[in-house]
């Protein structure tokens, strides 16, 4: 099987890392790159036996990359140059694991100044201090309303531990009630006789109502976590929508952006708006400030944002690489460049003027080249 690219951050202009991997359970493997491109030979690649599925990571008093990569059953590893990669474990998380306790996979590792934190499929939230990893206010965390099953912590961003923001997902809880001895004796009946559209009704009717998943934005004020938005499927529609990823200016300008062509702006104290538009449908991925403007990536493309209307973000990518459908993993501005990662056409740096791609060397993405350190 192919390996994909799963996740990536940038560190700097000049550095950044991506995982790459296999998502076969019977055979999990993954790789990560760290690209530093002050170097003559700017590759590092390391080899783990998971399925990687989030990074982050900065740069060290000694300009050297700090990398954390995460695995969907809470497998936590840090690289450093030279040094072979060293492994955490989040007790209790996962599916697989001996020691998982029914709470799912993992979802986001995150840095916020420099302390890390993971998020997890139901109601998960982990922060990392000293070398262990410990529930994060546990006893505070969002908890199912009624009528949901589970809830999905997702991204998470703050400018500090009692100032955050979480997407959460509200998984409703299902409505389809058991068939009656007497029902089941019914439909089988009908099936017998051939009246098939009749048998089927009756399963139908017992299925109850259809539901969607339901987003909400969070804050944390190091007291509480409130819900400070509600996303619907653009401002004028009354679908409920969920949200895919967060990004704070600054404690006054936090955005967030979503499915069904949600962007929310503003912030915990003020309260936030929708700033989305009439007829945009697509499902957003990403969201970056770039200079000075406002850089969005939907499911199969990049945009600018005005403030009012997405357009496209120009000059486009080489043509070559729009033949097939991209599919975005991250947008991410810094140090006055704008990092592209895309699942199925690598990377991409644009300086404002041009794009200028990253080939990783094919050897460094076969499944058993050897690593690569410096």
């Amino acid at each position: 099987m192919r390996v994909r690219l799963t996740s990536a951050c940038a560190l700097s202009k000049n550095t950044f890392c991506a995982a790459f991997s296999e998502s076969e359970y019977d055979d999990m493997y993954s790789f990560i790159l760290v690209f530093e491109g002050d170097f003559e030979q700017p590759w590092t690649r390391v080899g783990i036996p998971r399925i990687v599925d989030s990074t982050t990571g900065w740069l060290g008093a000694d300009g050297k990359p700090v990398v954390y990569v995460k695995s969907d059953e809470g497998d936590v590893y840090s690289l450093s140059a030279g040094e072979e990669p060293r492994h955490e474990k989040i007790e209790g998380s996962g599916v697989y694991s001996e020691d998982a306790e029914g709470l799912g996979y993992t979802n986001r590792i995150v840095a916020i100044n420099e302390t890390l934190f993971v998020t997890g499929y139901h109601s998960q939230l982990y922060r990392r201090t000293g070398s262990a990893w410990e529930w994060f206010h546990r006893e505070k965390l969002p908890r199912p309303e009624a009528g949901y099953e589970y809830l999905i912590f997702g991204d998470l961003a703050g400018s500090s531990q009692n100032d955050i923001y979480m997407n959460v997902t509200y998984s409703p809880a299902s409505t389809t009630r058991k068939l009656t001895e007497e029902e089941e004796e019914r439909a089988a009946e009908l099936f017998d006789l051939g009246r098939v559209d009749e048998a089927l009704a009756i399963h139908h009717a017992a299925e109850g109502e259809s539901r969607v998943l339901e987003g909400r934005l969070y804050h944390w004020n190091g007291t509480d976590w409130r819900v400070v938005a509600t996303p619907r499927s653009g401002k004028f529609y009354a679908e409920p929508a969920t949200l895919s990823d967060i990004l704070v200016e600054d404690s006054e300008r936090v955005w967030a952006v979503g499915n069904n062509g949600v962007i929310l702006f503003g912030n915990a104290r003020d309260g936030f708006q929708d700033v989305s538009f009439k007829g945009n449908d697509e499902d957003l991925r990403s969201v970056t400030r770039f200079k000075d403007r406002m850089v969005i990536a939907s499911d199969y493309a990049l945009h600018w944002f005005d403030g009012h209307v997405l357009s496209p973000l120009k000059p486009v990518l080489d043509p070559r690489i729009n033949k097939s459908v991209p599919t975005p993993v991250k947008v991410q501005a810094i140090d006055d460049v704008l990092y592209y990662f895309d699942s199925k056409h690598g990377i991409h740096r644009f300086d404002g003027t041009a794009w200028n791609e990253i080939e990783v060397p094919p050897e460094l993405l076969e499944r058993n080249s050897k690593s690569v350190t410096k």
